[in-house]
């Protein structure tokens, strides 16, 4: 399994730590507390980007709270599933359920969005889950060096999990797009 690593010199700057794969094996890691955040760059299908790009996108967001078997019973709602195309409601539930498995627990906070978000901050969630769906792009802040914040970004389609133990060392950001849509997941 090809991994990639950024472990910052904690004397050259203040990072989180972070490890990445195309495999879906790193999400294993996400039980590691020695990492701030996991990153799974999959690979999709390649009509997905395509059905986004004819879809019309809401506007408005989608914001549900509840336990995990509430939040895919309102997944399953028509008015819901007519807003988004169906991989993508599928995707969002499954990602929904493996983020649940994961922390243990079965309440959450889910949002999409097109909208701009400032950084998210952890609060009480267990682990957070983070996907860009279309053209859009997600970002976080990879520390402080020398004064300068420099920022990585996620791919399209990426999955990112920020547990509990990295505190505020991982704040995710999106930039409004009307291209794409944000989830933004947590788990409490």
């Amino acid at each position: 399994m090809f991994v990639i690593e950024s472990w910052p010199d904690p004397v050259l700057a203040d990072a989180p730590r972070v490890r990445a794969s195309s495999r879906p094996e790193i999400l294993v890691d996400i039980a590691r507390t020695d990492l701030d955040m996991v990153v799974w760059t999959r690979k999709v299908p390649n009509d997905w980007q395509q059905r986004l790009q004819v879809h019309q996108l809401p506007a408005e967001d989608l914001f549900l709270d509840g336990t995990l078997n509430d939040i895919l019973s309102q997944l399953k709602v028509s008015a819901i599933r007519e807003r988004y195309p169906a991989f993508m409601i599928e995707d969002v539930e499954q990602t929904a359920a493996l983020a649940a498995a994961f922390a243990v627990s079965d309440r959450m906070v889910l949002r999409l969005t097109s909208e701009q978000q400032p950084e998210q901050q952890c609060g009480k969630a267990k682990l957070r889950a983070f996907c860009c769906y279309g053209a859009g792009q997600l970002y976080w802040k990879s520390g402080t060096f020398n004064g300068y914040d420099p920022t990585n970004s996620l791919a399209p389609f990426d999955l990112a999990f920020v547990p509990s133990w990295s505190g505020n060392r991982v704040r995710v950001s999106c930039d409004a797009s009307p291209q794409a849509v944000y989830l933004a997941l947590s788990v409490l």
